[in-house]
């Protein structure tokens, strides 16, 4: 017999990412006044800076040479898309437009994995029984399990409206941010083999 399970892990680490450029201000807003803002921002809306936030990269022209502006990315780590439309607001208001979901992961995957194993075989074992009733029969032991895992990679969407998209026209005032989060689907199918009683 075949059993299959399906269950969907909610995303609970998502990492977005936040670009610093002098050239977005052309040049008026130098990059640590920036930095500052994005840490106030962050702070004001419940990030543990030291904790959720890491320096990703920095432009080769960081240091100021004549006629280059400096520039560089962050990674800042939330646990929601809640959380994640909240700091999408404060940056946004603290004028800084470079923010993106860089991806989004479950932190317990494997957790969710092996419950999917574990169903997929209740599953086979239930679809065993079943059939062997609906003759007069019993199962008795399971004598081989083939596991058919199917875990494919999802595409994580999201979809966010800030205050800069509305002032270009591209939204309503009315419209609320939103972030919205396709949860990972895990799929397993295992085949079982039961000895059939008499």
């Amino acid at each position: 017999v075949n059993g299959q399970a399906k269950i969907t892990a909610p995303l609970d680490e998502i990492f977005l990412s936040i670009t610093l450029k002098e050239s977005d201000s052309k040049g008026k807003i130098d990059l640590e006044q920036q930095r500052t803002s994005m840490l106030r921002a962050l702070r004001k809306c419940g990030v543990n800076t030291e904790e959720q936030l890491r320096l990703a990269d920095m432009a080769s022209s960081f240091f100021k040479r004549k006629g280059s502006l400096a520039s560089s990315q962050y990674e800042l780590k939330v646990g929601s898309a809640e959380e994640a439309r909240k700091v999408f607001e404060a940056l946004d208001d603290a004028g800084i437009a470079n923010v993106n979901i860089a991806r989004a992961t479950c932190s317990k995957i494997e957790e969710y994995r092996s419950e999917a194993r574990r169903e997929a075989i209740r599953n086979a074992k239930a679809r065993a029984e079943e059939l062997a009733t609906a003759i007069g029969q019993s199962i008795g032991a399971c004598y081989e399990i083939n596991d058919y895992s199917n875990s494919q990679p999802v595409v994580y969407r999201a979809n966010m409206l800030t205050k800069s998209a509305m002032a270009d026209g591209l939204v309503e005032e009315s419209a609320e941010p939103e972030v919205e989060f396709k949860p990972i689907e895990i799929n397993y199918s295992v085949s079982a083999k039961f000895i059939l009683n008499e």
